[in-house]
This record gives structure tokens, C-alpha cells and sequence, in this order.
């Protein structure tokens, strides 16, 4: 009886493990995606802003990549005591950041993103009445020079 014991003990232990690792690498594969849209949006609003000179509220791709970008922001924010996650979320920046971000400002990025002032609470039904989103994007592209 107490051999079955030890089983169950170790069985049960093992499950806790393997749960606790599949719910970490399911949040840095989500970090992982976040920061590759987030560098995608960025990538498309870089070049907005050098074909237009600036982002719009009233350009519907414009508004739509600012929205990815403060969704990015909400979830880096939330997650920013997680060091994993911040990895992630910066390997991701890495994969879709093409030329314009790189492993020499990646962590730059990350952190401007991080430190953003002026994304917090924006979504679909308020970011038109959000005026310091744009200026807060377009800080934001600074980093990616």
C-alpha cells in the first residue's frame, strides 16, 4: 500500500510539473505571437508615416495597426514582472521586425512599448477619442531608428 502511495504521489507531481510547462510555453507562444503583429503593425505604420508624413486616426490600416500596438501594449503590461514573457514578446519583435527592428534594438523597442504613456485602455470603441495615441505611436517608431 504505501508503494501505491509513492506512485499516486509521483504521479500526481508529475501532472503539476507538466501543466506548469504547458501553460508556460503556451503564454510565451502567445507573447511569441503578440510581438511579431506588434512588429508587423510598427513595420506598417513606419511606412505610413513616411509616405503620408504622419499616422491617421482616419486612415482605416492606420487606425487597425495602431490597434494591434495597444493590444500589444496591454499584454506586455500585464505580463511585465514575467521575464519569459518579455523574452518572447521581444524574440517575437525579432521575427517579424524585417530590417527595421533587429537584435541590436529589439529590447529598445520592448521597453518604449513598455513605457508608453497614452496606449493604456484604448480599443475599437475608444481610440478616435484617444488624441495622445498617435503622438504615443509615433514615439514609438523613434525607437525603431
Amino acid at each position: 500500500m504505501k508503494k501505491i502511495s509513492i506512485i499516486f504521489m509521483f504521479v500526481a507531481l508529475a501532472g503539476v510539473i507538466g501543466c506548469s510547462t504547458a501553460s508556460s510555453m503556451a503564454s510565451n507562444s502567445a507573447a511569441a505571437a503578440s510581438g511579431t503583429g506588434c512588429a508587423q503593425a510598427l513595420i506598417a505604420l513606419n511606412k505610413s508615416k513616411q509616405t503620408n508624413g504622419s499616422v491617421q486616426l482616419s486612415n482605416p490600416t492606420d487606425l487597425s495597426n495602431m490597434l494591434i500596438v495597444a493590444t500589444a501594449y496591454s499584454g506586455l503590461k500585464n505580463n511585465k514582472t514575467d521575464a519569459q514573457y518579455k523574452k518572447s514578446f521581444t524574440q517575437g519583435l525579432i521575427a517579424g521586425g524585417g530590417s527595421l527592428i533587429t537584435t541590436a534594438n529589439a529590447t529598445s523597442v520592448t521597453n518604449a512599448l513598455l513605457n508608453a504613456t497614452g496606449l493604456d485602455g484604448v480599443n475599437t470603441s475608444n481610440i478616435a477619442q484617444k488624441a495622445q495615441t498617435v503622438s504615443t505611436i509615433i514615439t514609438l517608431l523613434n525607437a525603431l531608428k
